[in-house]
């Protein structure tokens, strides 16, 4: 499946500084994941022609604290996130997909979520686990 035919169900917002995440829930798979497109911009660079790795944990924790919302229509924040890199970000890739889900279906107060950055041809580049808690008001 391409970019161009994701349905595009949510956007982080047009602030010009932001990450301009575009998501969609995944309900094809098991377990269900939120999955987002990040378009890397000249101003994410770190390394010579690559993402920052800040950038890419901020995309990663973006996403997997998004997935209470998708789910459970519950907001959530970080508590802890652990990232293991594996491979860099080009500047110049194109689109990446970044995906954030949870292996326990049931809404609990403090939840463990995996995530992952994907390169084309489903490499990853970034892995990630958190404990994401949810909001109360």
């Amino acid at each position: 499946m391409s970019f161009d035919d994701l349905p595009g169900e949510g956007i982080t917002g047009e602030d010009p500084l932001g990450l301009g995440l575009v998501f969609w829930l995944d309900r094809s798979t098991e377990p269900a994941r939120l999955v987002a497109r990040f378009d890397p911009r000249p101003d994410h660079r770190g390394p010579p022609g690559h993402v920052h790795g800040g950038i890419a944990a901020a995309v990663l924790d973006e996403v997997m604290a998004s997935l209470g919302w998708a789910l459970d229509d519950i907001g959530c924040v970080t508590a802890r996130l652990e990232l293991r890199y594996r491979n860099g970000i080009p500047l110049d890739g194109g689109p990446v997909r970044v995906e954030a889900w949870r292996e326990r279906a049931q809404s609990r107060r403090a939840q463990e979520v995996k995530g992952r950055i994907l390169l084309p041809h489903q490499r990853v580049a970034v892995e990630a686990t958190g404990l994401f808690v949810q909001v109360r008001q």
